[in-house]
């Protein structure tokens, strides 16, 4: 139609009528290509919302898996701490406690630290990180995909150097099953309902004369710091530089969520 009336223009020389043909085309053309790049940016804006609300979600989510197993770690380091002195004979002591000889027996039971984001890696993985246009944001998620690789490598480390004590020295601990009516009672998720439960028995008298059980047990809590160093305190750093930066863009706060744990 356009070009039919620019053509008719042409030919009868009213190059008004052209001028003005051409200004609507170029006119439609431009509002157009501006319409579709302001949809553009508003796609992107909108998709870099819900991004960063994701993000922010899983944020808290691995923060408080984490802190809940860092609390377990620290707690069992702090145990074996105490005992140290007493397995290498420096502290006398007829015998260990029951706590003391399951901590021993569990010193293995070591799962990696939360550390997985599916937005992040989502954006990684289709390279569209600059989809986020706070450079805070992308530095600090850069710093913790980084220390997370490193974090990773480091953990399957420690993990091949910490030893199954009860496997390695059988001789040395072992569990007993003793009569316990309550449990019937009072049966929750960590009983099993049948009349027993389960005691650590050690033998730190076999323990303080073993040195290779002593190194192995040292060995463990060496590991142990090195995990709370590196894959907790190193890598919860950049962790919490990321949900800072998040938190800022977004404008939110978790004082809620503080209180309720809290209480």
């Amino acid at each position: 139609m356009i070009l039919s009336r620019i053509s008719r223009a042409v030919r009868e020389q009213n190059w008004f009528a052209v001028v003005l043909e051409f200004f609507i085309v170029v006119a439609g053309v431009t509002l157009g290509f501006q319409i579709s790049v302001f949809g553009e940016r508003a796609a992107d804006r909108a998709y870099e919302r819900d991004l960063l609300q994701r993000l922010d979600a899983e944020v808290v989510n691995i923060e408080n898996g984490r802190r809940y197993q860092q609390e377990w770690l620290n707690r069992y380091r702090s145990v074996m701490l105490e005992m140290r002195p007493v397995i290498f004979g420096v502290e006398a002591r007829d015998a260990l406690t029951a706590q003391e000889c399951s901590v021993l027996m569990e010193s293995h039971y070591v799962a990696a630290p939360p550390d997985t984001l599916p937005a992040l890696d989502e954006l990684v993985a289709t390279g569209r990180m600059q989809a986020i246009r706070n450079s805070r944001i992308r530095a600090a998620a850069s710093d913790f995909l980084q220390k997370r690789q490193s974090a990773r490598a480091q953990f399957a480390v420690n993990l091949a150097n910490i030893t199954n004590l009860p496997r390695a020295f059988p001789g040395l601990m072992r569990t007993e099953l003793i009569a316990d009516p309550d449990e019937t009672q009072e049966a929750g998720a960590d009983r099993e309902e049948d009349g027993w439960d389960r005691r650590s028995v050690c033998d730190l008298a076999a323990m303080q004369s073993n040195p290779d059980f002593q190194t192995a047990a040292a060995e463990n809590i060496g590991e142990f710091r090195s995990i709370l160093r590196f894959n907790y305190d190193f890598v919860g750093l950049s962790l919490s530089e990321l949900h800072a930066a998040i938190d800022a863009e977004l404008g939110v706060t978790h004082d809620d969520e503080v209180e309720a744990e809290a209480e």
